[in-house]
């Protein structure tokens, strides 16, 4: 019996929820200590102690799935999705995961696992994220604005230079993301070494998150289908067991230079499909659909800036 985790819009204001056979029951009547010490952090408290947190969690669900009281009356809609966690001290990603993407849209038809080391870089989780159902806006300074689908991982515990084969133990739950990127500015002629991940990536409303964070325990990540459309139209369609470096050895590299906490979020690369291979880029109004097996559909609009 799985649940989820989401954050919506109810009554107004933002609504930590637990999801038990598609019924939404808000944390603050169904299990109000989760939300301790500091209820205005939402799902964030549960990483205090996610151990406890999930052990809470599971016997709640259950106990929800049987009795099915106190669910909200109307289902929250799409728009009604805000970003799962308020918010996360870090927002890792990692680039360069998967060979198809690497071979063919990178161009890099050489490219080994054994002759790299992985690419990570950061975003700002208070302005990048953004839940789903959302809009983004479309970045003034682009005109190359492209879309990746990317597994993410939300740690549940402390990683400090760890091994590989402790790594997924740290882990709490998976969600769909979205890494936008500002090509032109990735890829900057101005730029002294001709390739800059702050101007390409870390800008405003570039991380799409949700629409919800499913326990780790009913997601197999080395195995996973995701895809992306745009306007309708299949963009990306993979699995994660194509990923270059697992889940595992990502976080295991991240933790040799920087020490993961609990309720930092880590997406982990994008397949192949993403519009710098074709030139074909993102325009105001498009709408971008992100799915990953068993973790929803995550889906958001471009705006005008």
């Amino acid at each position: 019996m799985t649940f989820s985790l989401a954050t919506i819009k109810h009554n107004d204001k933002p609504t930590p929820v637990i999801e038990v056979d598609e019924q939404y029951y808000p944390l603050a009547t169904a299990a109000p200590q989760l939300l301790q010490p500091e209820p205005n952090r939402g799902l964030m408290n549960l990483f205090n102690d996610w151990a406890k947190s999930e052990t809470a969690l599971v016997a709640l669900a259950e106990s929800l799935r049987k009795s099915k009281a106190g669910a909200i009356a109307k289902a929250p809609a799409n728009s009604d999705f805000m970003t799962p966690l308020q918010y996360p001290n870090k927002l890792v990603l990692g680039g360069a995961n998967y060979y198809e993407h690497m071979h063919k849209d990178a161009k890099m038809p050489d490219f080994r696992k054994e002759n790299a080391i992985p690419v990570f870089f950061l975003k700002a989780p208070t302005t990048s994220l953004v839940g789903c159902g959302k809009t983004v806006r479309y970045p003034t300074q682009s005109t190359k604005f492209d879309w990746e689908v990317e597994l993410a991982v939300i740690m549940g515990k402390k990683a400090r230079n760890i091994a590989v084969k402790d790594a997924l133990s740290t882990v709490a739950a998976y969600a769909v993301g979205i890494d936008l990127s500002a090509r032109d500015w990735q890829f900057h002629p101005k730029h002294p070494f001709k390739f800059d991940l702050f101007g390409g990536k870390s800008f405003d409303d570039s991380c799409p998150l949700g629409p919800k964070i499913v326990p780790a325990r009913f997601v197999d990540s080395g195995n996973l289908r995701l895809w992306l459309d745009v306007n309708g139209e299949r963009k990306q369609d993979a699995n994660t067991s194509d990923m270059i470096w697992s889940v595992a050895e990502e976080i295991a590299a991240i933790s040799e230079h920087m020490t993961l906490e609990p309720g930092d979020i880590v997406l982990t690369g994008t397949p192949a499909g993403v519009g710098l291979a074709t030139g074909t880029y993102l325009k105001i109004g498009d709408k971008i659909d992100a799915e990953i097996q068993g973790l929803g559909r995550l889906s958001v609009e471009v705006v005008a800036p």
